[in-house]
Parts: structure tokens; C-alpha cells; sequence
């Protein structure tokens, strides 16, 4: 089975058969990759106890699930893009969102290609549609730079994520890189810098799987501890 296959199957286990018309068979690999992540994060809020639903950039119930295929601002209405809304009882409300531009603490706009945040930010930015406010890096509980090549993963790939999280720290979340390889240059690189990596992170790969599950479970049982 292709690896398109594998990703998309997955991907509907935990998001269910609705009609995603921006990922299929025949996408980019780095957008489905995404959205595998994407669905990885919810199936572990799933498993900590958390409902999630999806919502359209209007607020609707949507039709079909549309996501961004490039990075862009969490109030835009060029299309009516659907990130999921993740509710754990007596909790703040929590949104997952895909390839949304999120402020660093130099307030240099940097790109989440997973991002989990609070709502209330979420909706704040929405309300202020055209004004160009973006989500605070402390409001961002979990993200993920997710990174699909068919070629060699380059050292300097580790070296953006790096200073990535040094502009968008973490209070009680994390900040992960997720790869489909394990180029050695890159992990020993991220270990030094006690940095979250995930890699060969496939679906064929279950133990991995089953590895950054688990982290995102801790992020998410941390957060319901702390609210």
C-alpha cells in the first residue's frame, strides 16, 4: 500500500469519513503528513478524556473538512477553513488548527504547521479579522513542526526549529519536531538541546506512534491539572 494510503486511512480512523476535498491520494505528502499529525493529537486528547468537533472559520458545522495546504492567518475567509474545537470537562475550551501563523515573543510571525491553542485567543484573532492579530505564543499549549521528505533531511531544517522554539517558548506544553526519517546529524542535534523530536514517525511505524501519542497525552494530562 502506498504511503498516501497508509496516511489517509489513518487519518480517517480518528476523523471519520467526511469528504476532505484539500488531502487526498493525489496531495503533496508534506500536506497530508500534516494532517496525520493533526489527527494524532486529537486521538490522544481523545484518550485523556477530551470531545473534539470541527468548526468552520464562520463558526458553522461543516460539510467537509477544508485545511490549509500552506501556512496563513487563523482569521482568514479566503476559504472556509475547519480546525477541530477539543473540550475536556470543567477545562478551558481548546482549538487544533492547521498551518496557522503564530506571534513569537520578538512578535515576529512564525509558522505552526500543528498548532493547539486556547479558544478564547482563537476567537479574539477572528473577531479582529483584517487587523493582523495573531495568536501569542503563550497561548499555544502544544505544536508540531511536521517534516515529510522523500530526500535526505538536512541539518539546517533542526537548526530553524531550534530557533523557532527559542521565539515561542513553552509554559506547560511543548514545541515537537516530527520527521519521517532519522538522520543522525539532526537528532543528535535536538537531543543536545533537549529538544521533543519524533522520528521515522510513519504509520507503519507503530511504536513511534505510539511514542509521540504519549508525549502529547502528557502535554494534554498536564494541562487538565493545570487548566
Amino acid at each position: 500500500m502506498a504511503v498516501e494510503d497508509d496516511l489517509l486511512n489513518d487519518i480517517r480512523d480518528v476523523l471519520g469519513q467526511i469528504v476532505i476535498p484539500t488531502h487526498t491520494t493525489q496531495s503533496d505528502l508534506s500536506d497530508l503528513y500534516e494532517l496525520y499529525v493533526f489527527s494524532l493529537v486529537l486521538d490522544a486528547a481523545q484518550e485523556e478524556g477530551a470531545q473534539f468537533y470541527f468548526r468552520d472559520v464562520h463558526g458553522n458545522d461543516p460539510k467537509a473538512l477544508v485545511f490549509r495546504t500552506g501556512p496563513g492567518d487563523i482569521a482568514s475567509r479566503r476559504h472556509a477553513y475547519t480546525h477541530a474545537v477539543v473540550e475536556f470537562p470543567q477545562k478551558p475550551v481548546l482549538e487544533c488548527h492547521i498551518g496557522i501563523y503564530v506571534q513569537g515573543q520578538s512578535e515576529v510571525a512564525h509558522e505552526c504547521d500543528v498548532a493547539v491553542l486556547y479558544q478564547t485567543e482563537a476567537e479574539t484573532c477572528r473577531r479582529n479579522v483584517g487587523r493582523g492579530l495573531l495568536p501569542r505564543y503563550s497561548k499555544v499549549l502544544l505544536a508540531a513542526e511536521c517534516k515529510y521528505y522523500t530526500t535526505d533531511i538536512k541539518l539546517g531544517l533542526a537548526r530553524g526549529f531550534l530557533g523557532l522554539v527559542a521565539d515561542i517558548p513553552y509554559n506547560y506544553g511543548e514545541r515537537h519536531f516530527v520527521i519521517n526519517q532519522s538522520p543522525q546529524s539532526v537528532m543528535k542535534l535536538l537531543a543536545k538541546h533537549k529538544k521533543k523530536l519524533a522520528h521515522d514517525l510513519v504509520p507503519t511505524e507503530a511504536g513511534e506512534v505510539t511514542k509521540l501519542k504519549a508525549s502529547f497525552r502528557e502535554t494534554f494530562d498536564r494541562f487538565k491539572v493545570r487548566g
